[in-house]
């Protein structure tokens, strides 16, 4: 049985959502996994989320169940820790700061440690997130190009795995690489000023979920035209998924015949060979 713990926050659930069905097509990897994942969660505050905990015994602030499952158990960090044997542990920084430097150090390095010294078999694994879509308006607002983004939070990354001897799962390379391929480009011939009620511009070739209509009880109660340049679709979950099947694994995804709805026959043979490709790229542990 492979044993996997994440220590971050929703871009681990991207990673990990068809990961129970990847194993069911394979049939025959033991895999289970947990997520001591916080919405939005950066280095620093899980860090002093453990300094809280050890302070006030009754915070626990995160849900362990395995392979997410709705039962849930509220546990610290280091609960979690010794919870199981977990073979891999993956570290990764909030996206928003995974391009700026200064955001790392010291608390990578303080929950490194701290996996080594209340999970010692765990070899730790850097989890390389993505940059965002380049229509969106967080890049506007970080006054960078995607490009930008991207080669920033690689360095970054590779920084941290570098100085504790770390593997990294390469999910932000994966994205650029078939980014490249498809080529997504903004729908020119939609009107994002004035989107016309419940229509949505062609966002086939994008990997990141975008630009969707918020309904139900809104704020002033009208159907809200709202973008997600952050998070992966199903494309890009798919994607990420592929990879980690086969990096933790070792299994070749070449062969899984899991098909989520959603992603063309086509968008599959191009991610499982990317996916592939890369993990044949990387050293063994």
């Amino acid at each position: 049985m492979i044993k996997v713990l994440t220590i971050g926050n929703s871009f681990s659930g991207n990673a990990l959502k068809y990961m129970n069905d990847f194993i069911a097509a394979d049939g025959t990897v033991e895999l289970c996994y947990a997520r001591a994942d916080l919405g939005g969660c950066f280095l620093e505050k899980h860090w002093n989320l453990v300094e809280q905990c050890d302070l006030l015994p009754d915070v626990k602030p995160y849900d362990f169940a395995y392979n997410g499952g709705k039962d849930s158990e509220p546990m610290t960090l280091k609960e979690i820790l010794v919870k199981d044997k977990w073979d891999y542990v993956t570290l990764q920084q909030a996206s928003y700061k995974s391009w700026i430097k200064d955001s790392y150090q010291p608390y990578f390095t303080k929950l490194y440690n701290l996996v080594k010294e209340f999970a010692p078999q765990a070899e730790v694994v850097v989890h390389q997130t993505w940059a965002y879509r380049a229509d969106g308006d967080s890049l506007k607002d970080f006054g960078i190009t995607q490009q930008e983004m991207f080669d920033m939070l690689q360095e970054n990354y590779r920084e941290m795995a570098e100085k504790h001897s770390c593997r990294i799962i390469p999910s932000g390379e994966a994205l650029q690489i078939a980014r490249k391929v498809l080529n997504y480009k903004a729908d020119e011939s939609f009107d994002f000023e004035n989107p016309p009620l419940l229509q949505l511009p062609d966002q086939s070739k994008s990997l990141i979920a975008g630009y969707h209509w918020k309904t139900g009880v809104t704020a002033d109660g009208k159907a809200t035209f709202a973008d997600d340049c952050r998070h992966a679709n199903q494309n890009g979950c798919y994607l990420i998924g592929a990879l980690w099947f086969e990096f933790f694994t070792g299994k070749s995804i070449l062969d899984n015949s899991f098909v989520p709805d959603g992603v063309s026959s086509e968008n599959i043979h191009l991610f499982k060979q990317i996916a592939h490709d890369l993990i044949k790229q990387m050293p063994s542990v």
